[in-house]
């Protein structure tokens, strides 16, 4: 058996909607504007993506007999 490790690099456009709570609409709106990160519970909506690139690694192999049964049935690609 044997593990591969597969990186992936996306371009992603989404849209974030947040509620802030204030005394006072200033206060609230204020603590808007000066955040720069949506937080936790904000509801994100993807519009887009574009894919950029990918990478695949082998990272192990596990020494065993179904792995090497695996290999007599079906033949490998070349």
């Amino acid at each position: 058996m044997f593990k591969v490790l597969k990186t992936s690099s996306l371009e992603v456009a989404a849209d974030f909607e947040e509620f802030f709570d204030g005394a006072t609409v200033e206060e609230a709106t204020k603590k808007a504007h000066y955040q720069i990160m949506p937080g936790e519970l904000a509801k994100i909506n993807i519009t887009d993506n574009k894919f950029i690139k990918a990478t695949i690694k082998v990272v192990g192999e596990e020494h065993d007999n179904e792995s090497k049964q695996y290999g007599k049935i079906v033949p490998e690609a070349e």
